[in-house]
């Protein structure tokens, strides 16, 4: 968790999501029985890194933008 000085003070709190084995199955669980549906909104590979943080910039991401890292790179939309 991360804690800086606010105004007059006060502490703000920006707690850090914990990632590790139990959190990842418990959000695979929730995905494989529809209570949770991940909204991608365009895939980008590796190479065109730059052309998805120009994406970003615009502002008008519906969803999260994934960057594929390996693999095949015909899933840019």
């Amino acid at each position: 968790m991360l804690a800086t000085r606010f105004s007059r003070g006060r502490r703000v709190l920006f707690p850090f999501p914990r990632i590790d084995q139990e959190t990842v199955e418990y959000l695979k669980r929730l995905v494989e029985s529809g209570q949770l549906t991940p909204v991608v909104d365009r895939t980008y590979p590796l190479e065109e890194i730059v052309d998805a943080y120009r994406y970003l910039e615009t502002q008008q991401k519906i969803g999260n933008v994934v960057i594929i890292v390996a693999g095949d790179g015909d899933q840019h939309r």
